[in-house]
């Protein structure tokens, strides 16, 4: 299952509609007493237009034994303003089933489809946080594409004492800051007539597209632990003094790491060594108790239990290092987010664990909740995401590595011998490396049954007869070997075959013309596919027509095509390369004529004439 090119990952062209829902009214207004308490009130009245806004209509809010709902109400008007529905609190439900072994969250939901369209949706409701205020609700009226917002506002009233930060994202306008009779500080914002924002293919995560605000305390009190949030060295020390002291080991285990490592000559040997005793004795489970879910579970725990979180996976392969004598870094970072706010720190913006080994001239980054992939691998889902090093010393910013764009290589040999007939046996040896070799991890799992499946979509072979197919991981690769059959691999029309010359490469789908688009060109995984092609034709044939060699090359990409014979033999080469990044928007037309040169090579066929 090859890693499709990323014009074929997100190049579907989406339908085009009109607006799906419009924002009435959006109102956050927290009211905080104390440095543990405080009130938060939402207001959200929607008018839902289609049936593309629909999920708009459900309620969803996120609770915990320290955020308990204490108020709500519900309404459904139709377009005259008629009442068609009340919902009161007594129909929520609560998710009751979790996949986490432990959890103190839990959802308060209810589920609504319009009968009709138009409607306007109305939820009112408040929160009672208390002894977790760490940051407060953050302000994001806008939440998807096609969504206008004609009023929001939001509004903070806490203590003078209390300093409270902000940050803004993509928002125009200042922060408002006042004070009430009462002497309390008063933080507002409004935002009126937000146009919606359009899916363009290839632009940035919608995230980072959104009109955002957050808030939160200076100085803090979380669950009984005391903190300061005034940048990400701060940060650090309190998530420090989260782990310090939870890596201490039972002595029947730290004697069992000496003997698994000291015999082993070098560092990275002793941490392959751990890794895999970390495969071989945890599995994963989320676990969001202890310190609202910040705080791990111990590695003695972890080692009891053989069960983790990305928390207590990491900090038990911590412990395990330090037994050895290897120091390693506790390491907060985001799988969603890209980029943290450089001025502003805070826990909301990270979502994941993983570990850091300094070594002599390298650095490790080990994914302890998946050990399954390589030791060191850097997956694609945290490959150039800004994280935060934890240390005694504080938080450090900085950012994990990425792969060059040819690394991310998928290198395919194939070889096809064609019959008179148009029928063809085809061989097929496919090495995918790092991100390419990601997609394919799958395979690894399959059943022969599924792998054949697979098998029969990543190749453009009509009436596919798996022969064989092996699949072998090393490292950061997996290779495929397969033999397939094909009865009508070639089009016979009189003395003519009209034969493809790339049985690879399906699917690929040009994105639509936009003359106005907004947002530049977003390439987020870069990649290089090269293909080395041997077609053996029949006796007695001969080259008709054949597709003329081509090289062309731009600023996000580059590909070539050559094609050669030699006696019986066709030698076909091709070579595509994606380059990731941003690129000026006035460059996607090229774009676009870029997708259509390449996916109309690789469709091309040759013409073979039978001369006997």
């Amino acid at each position: 299952m090859k890693h499709l090119p990323i014009f074929i990952l997100t190049a579907v062209t989406l339908p085009v509609t009109a607006q799906n829902a419009v924002v009435e009214e959006s109102v956050v207004d927290v009211v905080c007493d104390s440095r543990t308490h405080a009130i938060q009130n939402f207001k959200e009245v929607t008018t839902i237009l289609n049936e593309h806004g629909a999920d708009l209509a459900t309620f969803v809010c996120s609770c915990s034994k320290n955020d308990k709902l204490t108020a709500f109400k519900g309404q459904v008007t139709d377009s005259s303003g008629r009442v068609i529905r009340k919902i009161k609190e007594s129909e929520l439900k609560q998710t009751e089933y979790s996949p986490y072994l432990a959890i103190d969250d839990y959802k308060v939901y209810y589920d609504y489809t319009p009968p009709v369209y138009p409607v306007t949706i109305t939820y009112e409701w408040a929160i009672d946080s208390h002894d977790n205020l760490i940051e407060f609700p953050s302000f994001c009226p806008q939440t998807d594409y096609d969504v206008s917002v004609k009023r929001a506002s939001y509004t903070l009233t806490a203590p003078k004492e209390l300093a409270v930060r902000h940050a803004l994202q993509n928002i125009d306008k200042t922060v408002n800051v006042s004070e009430n009779s009462n002497g309390s500080q008063i933080l507002s914002l409004e935002l009126s007539d937000l146009p919606a924002l359009k899916y363009e293919p290839y632009s940035r995560p919608l995230r980072e597209r959104l009109p955002m605000a957050y808030f939160a305390p200076t100085d803090f009190t979380y669950y009984g632990t005391q903190g300061s949030m005034k940048d990400w060295t701060e940060y650090g020390k309190w998530e420090y003094s989260l782990i310090n002291g939870s890596e201490i080991l039972p002595d029947a285990v730290c004697h069992e790491l000496h003997q698994l490592t000291d015999d082993l000559k070098t560092d990275r040997e002793k941490i392959e060594a751990l890794y895999q005793r970390l495969e071989k004795t945890t599995r994963y489970v989320a676990i969001l108790l202890g310190i609202g879910g910040q705080k791990p579970a111990s590695a003695a725990d972890v080692c009891k239990s053989g069960f983790g979180d990305c928390k207590g996976l990491s900090n038990y392969m911590r412990a395990m290092l330090k037994e050895v004598g290897i120091p390693s870094n506790y390491i907060t970072i985001s799988t969603s987010n890209r980029r943290l706010l450089k001025d502003f720190a805070s826990v909301g913006q990270m979502n994941h664990v993983i570990l850091q080994v300094p070594l002599q001239g390298d650095t490790l980054w080990l994914e302890c909740t998946n050990p399954q992939l390589p030791m060191g691998y850097v997956h694609e889902d945290i490959a150039g995401h800004n994280a935060i090093e934890v240390s005694k010393a504080g938080g450090r910013l900085v950012q994990l590595p990425v792969y060059a764009d040819s690394a991310n290589l998928m290198h395919s040999k194939i070889s096809i011998q064609l019959d008179s007939k148009g029928a063809a046996d085809v061989s097929l040896l496919q090495d995918s490396h790092n991100w390419q070799y990601e997609n394919n991890i799958p395979l690894m799992k399959m059943d022969e049954k599924d792998r054949h499946k697979t098998l029969q979509r990543m190749i453009r072979v009509p009436q596919a007869e798996i022969g064989r197919m092996d699949v072998k991981e090393d490292g950061a690769t997996i290779t495929v070997d397969a033999e397939v059959r094909s009865q009508r691999y070639a089009t016979v029309t009189g003395q003519r075959l009209f034969v493809p010359i790339c049985p690879i490469h399906n699917g690929y789908s040009t994105p639509p013309t936009l003359p106005n688009r907004q947002e530049d060109i977003y390439l987020k995984a870069g990649y290089l596919d090269r293909d080395e092609i041997t077609l053996t034709i029949p006796e007695g044939y001969d080259i008709e027509a054949r597709p003329n060699d081509i090289s062309i090359e731009h600023p996000f990409g580059r590909f070539s095509f050559t094609i050669r014979s030699e006696g019986n033999e066709i030698h076909i080469q091709n070579s595509l390369l994606m380059k990731s990044g941003t690129y000026d928007k006035s460059l996607y037309p090229q774009f676009i004529e870029f997708i259509k040169t390449v996916s109309s090579i690789y469709s091309q066929k040759v013409v073979l004439k039978n001369n006997l």
